[in-house]
């Protein structure tokens, strides 16, 4: 028995080796790597670092521009005189966990949705399509600034749920369309004709052969995910937090960045992290994308 235990280990090990080394090999897949490495690194270890600390606001201490030293102050300070770098690091975690559980969510509901209606048929099919493609005609964004003006929560979970809500449909049904195609393939008639009971034949035989997909469905839904939560804090939909990215790009043009001035570090900095992470998952993607298909690769 420990021997069958140790072989299990040690062939997900060498597994999850060579899928690394694989990444590793695309330029882009690395690249998007190491910057989501990055922002989960400071994530987790930033705040403990460089905690948020209440900070009298004074015309000394506001509108600071970047100075060299201390590093704390490389990106000036907020509005309040807190370093834009204390705010960034402390907005980090929000971001990453929003994305991130949002991605969960889209990808789990459609990928369960899309592989029951693929794999049963019938009316099932029919219904689960139908409730797909009617939640597909709902303009998606307006749906969550309606949703998150009523709900009004910092709670990741909650919103993450709430940035979901339709984003699953296109998967379900890209999914579903993927199994009814499987279906008819020789093999999974062969595996009938062999008496394999339909869960192995689910699970063992189709679902890894579509999970590069979803993976990669994953991670762009990660991406659409913090474009929407900076959005809806940039709007002023959501429950105020002076450290949040979405916030500090409000502030930055409510004190007049568009125009320059004291303000535009306040705008320039979260943009450019916000675009940094989403550029990273995109460039991740694309590398997944490029491992597992022959035909793209250089």
């Amino acid at each position: 028995m420990m021997e069958v235990s140790y072989g299990r280990v040690e062939g997900i090990l060498r597994g999850i080796g060579r899928t690394l080394r694989m990444i590793w090999s695309s330029k882009a897949a690395r690249f998007g790597l190491l910057v989501l490495l990055f922002y989960i690194l400071m994530a987790a270890i930033g705040p403990i670092i460089l905690p948020l600390k209440p900070v009298i606001a004074s015309s000394t201490n506001v509108f600071q521009p970047p100075r060299l030293w201390p590093p704390i102050y490389w990106f000036g300070t907020d509005n309040v005189g807190v370093p834009l770098t204390v705010d960034i690091v402390n907005g980090a975690p929000f971001v990453l966990e929003v994305s991130l559980l949002s991605a969960l969510y889209t990808t789990v509901l459609g990928l369960l949705v899309g592989i029951v209606a693929g794999f049963k048929g019938g009316y099932t099919d029919a219904a689960l399509s139908f409730v797909s493609q009617v939640l597909m005609t709902i303009p998606s964004l307006l749906l969550v600034m309606i949703m998150a003006t009523m709900i009004r929560t910092n709670n990741p979970f909650i919103l993450s749920g709430i940035l979901s809500i339709t984003g699953w449909t296109g998967l379900a049904l890209s999914v579903r369309s993927q199994i009814l195609a499987m279906r008819e393939y020789p093999y999974i008639e062969v595996s009938r004709v062999l008496g394999l009971s339909g869960g192995y034949i689910l699970f063992k035989e189709i679902t890894p052969k579509i999970m590069p997909y979803v993976w990669i469905n994953f991670i762009l839904n990660m991406e659409g995910a913090v474009y929407a939560a900076v959005g809806l804090y940039f709007l002023g939909l959501l429950p105020y937090q002076n450290y949040n990215w979405g916030a500090l790009i409000n502030q930055a043009l409510s004190y007049g960045a568009y125009f320059g001035g004291r303000a535009l570090p306040i705008l320039v900095v979260p943009v450019v992290f916000v675009t940094l992470y989403m550029v990273a998952l995109i460039e991740l993607a694309y590398g997944i994308d490029e491992i597992i298909n022959p035909r793209l690769r250089k």
